[in-house]
């Protein structure tokens, strides 16, 4: 077994080369050990493509992700999608250049991810602009889903009006009354981290990935995330308070510079 943290951005920007291609990799090495694996996922943005470009460890690229052979590293790509009633859906091993559309029915989302290959994931489901309250009383959809992520480092943090205390123990519970109906439901356990040193403070147990091809990367994954219903324990989970209000001071400062400079936010 080695251990993955499937949810990461690295910063709240898109801005890649703050972090360059090296100090991920390590960080993550040095947090999951022999072959880590972390997501890196685009929110509206094209930071997964802009971190593959930069100058750094040798790799081998398969499109939907990148294995640095020298840390036995692999980095998946992943695209966070808002959904037009306002919900998150993650979507890991789309290929490269490959951007699903923002801001459309819930269904016409997990359509074009399905269209694509995509592995689906209800992301901090009972978090802000989580899916899990519209999944509780729209189960159906759940057929659509490869995963829901019992933990989120970054919905920890409970602001009233905003977010809902218990974020992840009420996903931890969505997730065990449903598993018996949907059997090809996986769990997933990630940081969310928008910084390089969250990589990897939340975790999850998961087989070796085969890297003979982007094919395979996937349907690894996919295994993986079915048997992620055994798992005892699932991996490590993390409370990223720090992390929560680094990256809302960091959205805020965006924020900011956006309404005084007009330029675009990502």
């Amino acid at each position: 077994m080695i251990k993955a943290d499937f949810h990461n951005h690295f910063l709240t920007s898109s801005k890649m080369e703050r972090v360059g291609f090296n100090k991920p990799i390590n960080r993550a090495v040095k947090r999951l050990g022999e072959g880590a694996v972390m997501g890196l996922v685009n929110f509206e943005d094209k930071r997964y493509e802009k971190y593959c470009s930069l100058d750094g460890y040798t790799r081998i690229d398969f499109r939907n992700a990148v294995y640095v052979p020298e840390k036995q590293a692999l980095v998946v790509k992943g695209q966070e999608i808002q959904a037009s009633s306002g919900e998150h859906i993650l979507v890991l091993g789309l290929e490269k250049d490959v951007h699903l559309k923002g801001f459309r029915t819930i269904e016409d989302t997990l359509k074009e991810a399905k269209d694509n290959n995509g592995i689906i994931i209800a992301d901090h489901p009972f978090h802000k602009h989580g899916i899990g309250f519209f999944l509780e009383s729209h189960k159906e959809f759940l057929e659509f889903f490869d995963a829901i992520e019992v933990h989120n480092g970054l919905a920890c943090f409970y602001i009233p009006g905003q977010t809902m205390p218990r974020a992840n123990a009420k996903a931890h519970d969505f997730f065990n009354s449903v598993k018996e109906d949907f059997p090809m439901l996986g769990q997933v356990i990630s940081s969310d981290g928008h910084s390089v040193y969250e990589i990897g403070s939340s975790w999850m147990h998961f087989p070796s990935i085969n890297l003979l091809n982007s094919e395979s990367i996937l349907d690894s994954i996919k295994k993986g995330l079915i048997n992620s219903r055994e798992y005892s324990p699932l991996g490590h989970e993390h409370n990223s308070y720090v992390g929560a209000l680094d990256h809302m001071a960091d959205l805020y400062a965006y924020i900011l510079t956006l309404k005084i400079s007009g330029k675009k936010l990502w």
